[in-house]
């Protein structure tokens, strides 16, 4: 039998769900790619991988694929690594650049800019580099490591997807999420998966410690970021913030085509 191809992302975020995979008592079942949340989804479909901790947009882009194991990456308010760095006050925003990494949190920044605030602005797709969109657009959205530590004199306002999100719905939010294609079985895949975040639940302490020395973000903020941030159970409120998304994206997408053809 050949091994399970894992994909995940490279980010603080995923340590509790993935490094188990990693070790010599998993890694005769599965082997883990890396790679950013976009790339990932492309991988996925083209089936070099069987199961991938995705963009949860994906339920709505794919009809193909199926959530596994009830796991996720998920916040309740402030997410802290999904920020949209402004330049200018949020609510004279015209111009936003993409982090071309982001597939939720690009769909997520478009429906918070004209649903929560009003804003009609143009959007254009960029590699993260904070100095680099700045200097195209008024804003510049940025997820993962980057997104959590970038700073840049020129930033007036920085915005928190994830502290928007629950400020316009009163929900959580779900931001990846194992995604499996159709003909993934099941077993021994989510039993893998569940042990694998069972094992990093029980060494948070020392991920925490891994992942500071790793990226070199402070351990302090590792820790806050990983015990208080950072939710991947699941749950009936991350299930309703993850269906109220999906419904504003399609929503989002019906209005954006009926707009393109007029």
């Amino acid at each position: 039998m050949r091994k399970l191809r894992v994909g995940s992302v490279p980010y603080i975020n995923a340590a509790p769900l993935t490094r188990w995979l990693e070790t010599d008592e998993a890694t005769p079942f599965v082997e883990v790619v890396y790679a950013p949340p976009s790339v990932l989804a492309q991988q996925l479909q083209a089936r070099a991988l069987d199961v991938a901790l995705v963009s949860s947009v994906e339920l709505v882009r794919r009809e193909d694929v199926r959530p596994v194991a009830d796991l996720c990456i998920g916040s309740r308010d402030a997410v802290l690594s999904v920020r949209l760095f402004c330049k200018t006050p949020l609510r004279r925003v015209r111009t936003v650049a993409l982090d071309t990494s982001s597939l939720t949190s690009v769909a997520l920044t478009q429906i918070l800019l004209a649903r929560a605030y009003g804003i009609e602005a143009e959007y254009q797709h960029a590699a993260p580099d904070l100095d680099a969109m700045l200097g195209q657009a008024d804003a510049a959205l940025l997820i993962g490591d980057l997104g959590m530590t970038a700073v840049h004199p020129a930033v007036r306002e920085i915005l928190d997807l994830g502290s928007a999100w629950r400020t316009y719905t009163g929900l959580p939010f779900v931001w990846a999420l194992w995604l499996a294609n159709a003909e993934t079985p099941d077993q021994p895949l989510a039993d893998l998966l569940r042990r694998a975040y069972q094992w990093g639940k029980a060494r948070l302490e020392t991920l925490i410690d891994a992942e500071a020395q790793r990226t070199g973000i402070s351990r302090e903020l590792c820790e806050h970021y990983l015990k208080q941030v950072m939710v991947y159970e699941l749950d009936e409120s991350l299930q309703a913030g993850l269906t109220r998304f999906l419904k504003e994206y399609r929503e989002l997408r019906t209005t954006a085509h009926h707009a393109a053809k007029k």
